[in-house]
């Protein structure tokens, strides 16, 4: 889950591993940063794509089991 702050109201929100895989999906190749409108006050706010990658879901490696 990535924890994001307002640049401009400090309004704490989070991120679930679903749409940070949903954010990531958008990107265009070779962009640094998503941007994301603060859900309170409507600003934009960028999140780095090194962020958002370790929000993403994670998944077992091939050949191991989950649980």
């Amino acid at each position: 889950m990535l924890k994001m702050t307002c640049y401009n109201c400090h309004w704490s929100w989070s991120l679930t591993p679903e749409a940070a895989q949903a954010a990531y999906d958008t990107l265009e190749p070779g962009a640094k940063h998503y941007t994301t409108p603060c859900p309170h006050c409507g600003r934009t706010n960028k999140v780095s794509v090194k962020q958002l990658k370790q929000a993403l879901p994670r998944t077992a490696e091939p050949g191991q089991k989950e649980g």
